[in-house]
């Protein structure tokens, strides 16, 4: 019961961070408007298309197979959404200690939603209108909402070492997680490798694996700093897929915080490829455990054959959902109309 009552105030939750969100996407859109090119009105956001993305986002994570299924099976990938989505609606608000509490409650539960930390920073800056620049000002906001995670994380270590006397838990929890030692199959990707892999490489693997799933926050930082709300949705796909024992629900959330940019997806290129593989592998996941593991009519490349394409499909979703968000900024600033090169329109081509 408590499950669902959690699973209820995300919904609310998430609710209350579209309102947010609309909030600062329309003062974005009015303050860069001058900037736009004349041909670029046409997809630009208006007032209408907003007010049906909060029933469309609540509708994708309320009805969501995925975070149903985490409900109905007592799953506690459903607090680890929790305090993502109290992170989002504090920073939003400009809530330093509390946006610093849920990315605090959400590494100590789980450790991959510290890589939340940095879009996390950058929503703050745009909520309380600080300059990203490395001025002093900058640098003493950042040093104090980092101080301000390490203080909540030590606090809630301090809790657990007073409840077990002992400091064993870090190695039974966070420890798990890294050292990744049960290689029960799952959704992921890293328990058919490490079956397969020789003792003596092991640890080599084990940290590219880990590091791999921490090393995308950089790059993304750099190239969505202006637009930390998408990077914070992208952060969540990524934990969804690298983490070392990720769960149907964790990807619940973020299917439904794309659904924000859904002013991009004209510009989607993938669309039914990765809706077939996403709901063939969610299809089949049950079946080839049944026959492997019950029926014992198959094996394991069958099962992993399915979470193979399943985090393909996330990764090919959230890269076509990066490619339209940028090529509708390049259009925005440009316009929708490609120049004329030797009489033939040109070919736009990211890079």
């Amino acid at each position: 019961m408590y499950f669902c009552y959690l699973f209820m105030v995300i919904w609310n939750i998430l609710s209350f961070i579209l309102f947010l969100y609309h909030f600062l996407q329309q003062n974005e859109q009015e303050n860069q408007l001058k900037f736009y090119a004349k041909s670029a009105k046409s997809i630009l956001i208006n007032q209408e298309g907003l007010n049906n993305i909060p029933l469309l986002v609540s509708s994708i994570y309320l009805l969501n197979p995925y975070s149903i299924g985490s409900c109905v099976a007592q799953s506690t990938v459903v607090f680890t959404n929790f305090a993502i989505s109290m992170t989002l609606l504090s920073a939003m608000k400009g809530s330093i200690l509390l946006s610093m509490l849920g990315v605090s409650v959400g590494a100590y539960h789980s450790l991959y939603p510290i890589t939340l930390l940095p879009p996390v920073i950058l929503i703050l800056f745009k909520v309380r209108c600080i300059e990203c620049e490395l001025n002093r000002k900058a640098v003493v906001f950042i040093l104090s909402n980092i101080g301000s995670f390490f203080m909540w994380i030590l606090f809630l270590f301090v809790l657990s070492y007073q409840v077990f006397h002992s400091w064993d838990f870090l190695t039974a929890t966070h420890g798990f997680i890294l050292q990744v030692s049960d290689l029960t199959p799952n959704m992921g990707l890293f328990w058919y490798f490490f079956t397969e892999m020789f003792e003596h490489f092991r640890m080599f693997f084990l940290w590219v694996f880990q590091l791999n799933a921490f090393f995308y926050c950089i790059p993304l930082t750099i190239k969505l700093r202006d637009n930390p709300t998408l990077l914070a949705c992208v952060m969540c796909s990524v934990m969804a897929v690298m983490k070392s024992y990720p769960a149907f629900g964790d990807a619940a959330l973020p299917f439904a915080l794309l659904a924000l940019w859904m002013h991009v997806f004209p510009y989607l290129r993938n669309t039914f490829l990765i809706a077939c593989m996403l709901l063939c592998s969610s299809f089949l996941a049950p079946v080839f455990w049944h026959l492997w593991i019950y029926a014992g009519s198959a094996n394991a490349n069958f099962f992993f054959a399915t979470t193979l394409a399943y985090s393909t499909g996330q990764i090919l979703l959230t890269s076509d959902v990066l490619f339209a968000f940028l090529r509708r900024e390049y259009d925005l600033y440009h316009g929708i109309n490609p120049p004329i090169m030797q009489g033939e329109p040109g070919v736009v081509v990211l890079r």
